[in-house]
């Protein structure tokens, strides 16, 4: 299948997904607009009819009071349609943007962390927010313009081919025309768009950095730079926004002079069957209305062209989150019934994207149940991947990683992940309460149980102290707790859980001495008895693990007690002897 084709493919399918559940209202709202549209297609009819009752010898009256009941009858019922329709399309433009979001978020949520640290997070608001507002519209869009010019054509070509046939030549030409009109500019708008698109994308990507980036950017004085990157993403988007409308207009009042050169040499020619009696003044006004209408309608049609390729660029936009490739799939794989916490790495090798060189390369390592692991090196050595190896964030391209002798790439991970704590060097919290941030994803925790986790974590005094205690809220990502607190609720946030592995990830490397003792103690607490692996710059992190690994560039250059390799020249030697001289 080609490209275009498999393009075309997939906007069918996620359409034809958002509309399984709304052809009922699709329907009632295709009635409803055909009432609604009714009075502008049908009246010109009436208003004919009571024209040519003028030209009657003896004029009817009973005829002139039923076309003028059926005139206004036709005006009456718009008000009730018109709700009814509106009811109807609301449900389905709304429900539109819910289910599209509803899936964009499961898709974020399965979508592996290669791919979301591959993807700016101002890029993926842009599509979930901005694209979904523009794909709401896609039904009225349909329906208003697209429907109702069909329909218009159909009733207008029924009522001239009935009074006068040869009349429809001028409407078989006013499409051809439109369509001539429209194949011209849509490459051109199309790429126009696409342009904008990813225009608008890139400024909120760094709209994302600049604020994320303030405290790092003030505490330097670049403020400037950082306008200036910022600033060229917003001058780029008016730009292409600018270059997009220009084109907009030019195409609408290309589109507008056309038709309307057409409906003066339309009126005119009908004009002139009036003078040779071939049709009456009735017809004129009648054909004229439609013929208006039809143009009206038409030029309606074209003007939304730009925003049909809008539509389609963002269609294509939130189609490139549902069908990305890079997930990680669950459902379906065997789960994990109670977690021991036996490592086995066999020959393990792994490389980012396209990269030649490996970040671990050929690596075997065993970790018994119970015992904790802490792992060792220079930067760039491969300590965070082989975390993110142990939790199941990636997957080796060489080798297996053996979770209580089950391979981890062929179970269920969240069955493992239940039983994972984590306690990283930037601990992330919501705006909400210290329970609902310690108990996250289990709402009907205890307070018992949440205190509980807070003295092993060494944060109970401090909770205690605070004026609401468990329900005083902390503010967004905690910015009203010092480090070394945000760290021992993060501690207790993972004991809550019961993990039966602890994931430590510089847990104290952004600590003052006082935090890190507090901390080191509250770690030392939850280790007992559970599969650690620790991940720490400082050695008085790592100096008490039952064994230690080192890597260098990716290879596994040494494993053993902190004893051990104390007695012979390594990088855990070195580093130990190099923060005793400066103690």
């Amino acid at each position: 299948m080609s490209l275009p084709d498999s393009r075309i493919q997939q906007e069918k399918e996620l359409i034809g997904q958002l509309f399984a559940d709304k052809k009922g209202r699709t329907a009632k709202a295709i009635f409803f607009i055909t009432l609604k549209a009714a009075p502008v297609w049908l009246v010109p009819v009436v208003i004919a009819r009571i024209i040519d009752l003028g030209d009657e010898e003896t004029p009817s009256v009973s005829e002139l009071l039923l076309y003028v009941s059926i005139g206004a009858f036709l005006y009456l019922q718009n008000l009730p349609a018109a709700i009814a329709y509106m009811n109807n399309l609301v449900h389905i433009t709304r429900g539109i943007g819910q289910d599209l979001r509803i899936k964009i978020c499961k898709q974020l949520q399965a979508l592996s962390l290669c791919y979301h640290s591959r993807n700016s997070v101002g890029s993926l608001h842009t599509k979930a927010i901005r694209d979904i507002e523009i794909l709401e519209q896609m039904p009225k869009l349909v329906i208003e313009q697209g429907y109702t010019f069909l329909f218009g054509i159909t009733v207008s070509s029924i009522a001239i081919a009935y009074r006068k046939p040869e009349a429809l030549i001028f409407f078989a030409v006013v499409v051809p025309v439109a369509a001539i009109i429209s194949g011209i500019f849509r490459k051109r708008m199309s790429n126009s768009v696409n342009d904008y698109r990813k225009s608008m994308e890139g400024m909120s990507t760094h709209l994302n950095e600049m604020v994320s980036l303030l405290p790092v950017t003030r505490a330097h004085g670049l403020e400037e730079h950082q306008l200036r990157n910022v600033t060229t993403g917003i001058v780029g988007v008016f730009k292409k926004g600018v270059r997009f409308d220009k084109l907009t207009q030019l195409f609408a009042a290309t589109s507008w002079v056309a038709l309307g050169v057409m409906q003066i040499l339309f009126l005119g020619g009908s004009m002139y069957a009036c003078f040779q009696g071939e049709i009456t003044v009735g017809d004129v006004v009648m054909f004229n209305s439609f013929f208006v209408t039809l143009s009206n309608s038409l030029s309606n049609f074209l003007v939304v062209v730009p925003q049909v390729f809008q539509t389609r660029e963002s269609l294509d936009s939130v189609i490139e989150i549902l069908r990305a490739p890079d997930l990680e799939t669950n459902n379906g794989k065997p789960t994990f019934p109670n977690i021991r916490g036996s490592f086995r790495f066999e020959n393990v090798s792994f490389s980012y994207g396209e990269a030649n060189t490996p970040v671990i390369a050929d690596l075997s390592l065993e970790v018994p149940p119970g015992t904790s692991l802490a792992i060792t090196g220079p930067s760039g050595s491969g300590k965070s991947t082989l975390l993110s190896l142990v939790i199941g964030f990636i997957h080796p391209v060489q080798g297996k990683v053996l979770l209580d002798g089950k391979n981890i790439a062929e179970m269920d991970l969240r069955s493992y992940r239940r039983s994972v704590g984590v306690v990283s060097q930037d601990p992330v919290f919501f705006s909400g309460s210290i329970r609902e941030n310690v108990a996250y994803g289990n709402e009907s925790l205890s307070d018992e149980k949440i205190w509980n986790a807070l003295q092993q974590a060494h944060a109970h005094e401090f909770v205690e102290s605070l004026p609401q205690g468990l329900n005083t809220r902390i503010g967004i990502e905690g910015t009203r707790l010092s480090g070394g607190q945000m760290q021992r609720l993060a501690i207790a946030r993972a004991i809550v859980r019961a993990p039966q592995v602890l994931i430590l990830d510089e847990a104290t490397s952004a600590l003052d001495t006082e935090s890190e003792r507090h901390v080191q103690a509250a770690l030392e607490n939850v280790m007992q008895g559970r599969t650690t692996f620790i991940v720490a710059h400082r050695i008085s992190t790592v100096e008490n693990a039952d064994r230690v690994a080192i890597l260098e560039a990716g290879h596994l250059v040494a494993c053993d007690t902190p004893q051990n390799l104390l007695k012979s020249d390594n990088f855990f030697s070195r580093a130990l002897k190099s923060s005793q001289a400066a103690d």
